[in-house]
């Protein structure tokens, strides 16, 4: 007997079967010119979709190629950002040139300004001591050599860390300064606040290879790692030659240095940091899988776009607590010129004003935010020429380290210079050759915004006092 579900797939059979052969009679009875329209139909779409494919090129390259007159940055940064490299000596010369130096430095996939020549690791290979509190010479550790070492030291202890993550990155940049001011040995405990925060976003540690890892961070740094009071004691490091910092007293450090010299100190260490992102690989001081920093820029752009060439804007939006936010903010502006409220409120005029000049209100805008001023991104999200080009991080994907590095490799950045997270991706982007920063902005009196105050301006303590 055949069954309810024999019959069924009968009919379907012979359903499909006359579907097409229904076809096949109405095509085979067209008319020579229907089939030739049909024909010329699918040649005018494939042209279509191909104009469209050529004009976005044409866009992108316009974009990029207005970006890139705008991009260039002061001789007097280029001087300090290549400072460092005119200083190497020729043995540190020539071990540089035995690396790849026709490819710039990517990050996430997207290249840098920088190529691996001027992207200088710190390379301390030469036979003389170039880190701080090792060269007999100069030091204040005059009686160091290799049997004998530094016998003071700066360390970095305590699990505890003033403010923010931009105010311990900020923090831990001006121990790697007093170091060199001073001429002091910088040491670092494994489970401090310094490493927590590092290692979370740089140089994960490599369980399989950990003593190799230890080596390399010491090396980029010019520092020493100690996991216990016994290895300070067995490294000739006694209580009365050990100095500490609390991190309060780090984030109120200013060099004494001249600015050019300053910069290139501070840029060479925000490569370092940068050469050694985390890729979700490692792990962190606490033993913890590191998260990924690309994630930021997968989640966004991993949708079929070539996050290499996708081209992109991110604003950077930090409320500082209101109106302590607005006391910072207009603190700033008194020594650079900059709007006491914009960079706070980050207006659709204030933002259209900076990106449209550069052809960018035709590409994303992505919106980062400590997420405790909600109105920003309304006000945003409701603009009819902004609304529909802002794009947010997935809740899954949003992290500090992802949002950092989404701003970094941004083609513009729009953030607060009151912001120690806004200042160190704008330190980052001036570091990685990136132009395009506009933290400080003031009114042109035509009814938009003009800088006030150039790349500069970020890393000097006239302007920005203790977060330089």
């Amino acid at each position: 007997m055949v069954t309810k579900l024999q019959k069924g797939v009968a009919i379907a059979v012979l359903t499909s079967v006359a579907s097409i052969a229904y076809y096949i009679l109405s095509y085979q009875n067209l008319l020579p010119d229907e089939l030739e329209v049909r024909r010329q139909q699918k040649i005018a779409l494939r042209r279509q979709q191909s104009a469209i494919a050529s004009a976005k090129k044409r866009e992108r390259r316009e974009t990029l190629r207005k970006l890139d007159r705008k991009n260039h940055l002061p001789k007097f940064i280029d001087r300090a950002l290549n400072l460092r490299q005119q200083q190497l000596s020729p043995d540190e010369q020539r071990l540089q040139l035995t690396h790849d130096v026709s490819a710039p430095q990517t990050i996430c996939g997207r290249p840098t300004a920088i190529g691996t020549l001027q992207d200088f690791n710190l390379l301390r290979q030469s036979q003389k001591p170039t880190c701080p509190g090792t060269n007999p010479q100069t030091s204040n550790n005059v009686n160091s050599d290799e049997n004998n070492p530094p016998k003071s030291l700066l360390l970095l202890d305590g699990g505890k860390a003033r403010g923010r993550t931009g105010n311990n990155l900020v923090e831990f940049l001006h121990a790697l300064q007093y170091s060199r001011d001073h001429d002091i040995r910088l040491g670092v405990m494994t489970g401090s606040w310094a490493m927590r925060v590092l290692l979370k976003m740089w140089m994960a540690i490599d369980l399989e290879n950990e003593e190799e890892w230890v080596a390399r961070f010491e090396e980029a740094f010019c520092l020493k790692i100690f996991r216990n009071e016994e290895e300070l004691v067995a490294a000739g490091y006694t209580r009365d030659k050990i100095s500490r910092m609390d991190t309060k007293e780090l984030f109120w450090y200013v060099s004494s240095e001249p600015l050019e010299e300053y910069m290139s100190s501070q840029a060479e260490d925000l490569r370092v940091l940068w050469r050694g992102y985390n890729t979700g690989m490692g792990v962190d001081s606490s033993g913890e899988v590191v998260n990924d920093m690309c994630s930021g820029i997968n989640a966004v752009f991993g949708n079929g776009e070539d996050k290499s060439e996708v081209v992109y804007s991110v604003i950077h939006s930090r409320s500082l607590e209101g109106e302590p936010g607005y006391r910072l903010l207009s603190n700033v502006s008194k020594h650079s010129g900059c709007d006491p409220v914009a960079a706070l409120e980050m207006r659709p005029e204030y933002i259209k004003s900076i990106l449209k000049p550069l052809g960018m209100l035709q590409h994303p805008i992505v919106f980062i935010t400590d997420g405790q001023s909600f109105e920003v991104l309304q006000r945003l999200l409701t603009d009819p020429d902004i609304g529909p080009l802002i794009r947010l991080v997935p809740e899954e994907a949003s992290w500090i380290g992802g949002d950092m590095t989404l701003g970094l490799m941004s083609n513009v950045f729009i953030g607060n210079p009151a912001s120690t997270f806004s200042g160190f991706i704008a330190k980052s982007r001036v570091a990685m050759g990136f132009g395009h920063n506009y933290l400080f902005m003031s009114k042109d009196g035509k009814g938009g915004y003009r800088p006030s105050c150039g790349d500069v301006c970020i890393f000097n303590s006239k302007v920005m006092g203790v977060m330089s």
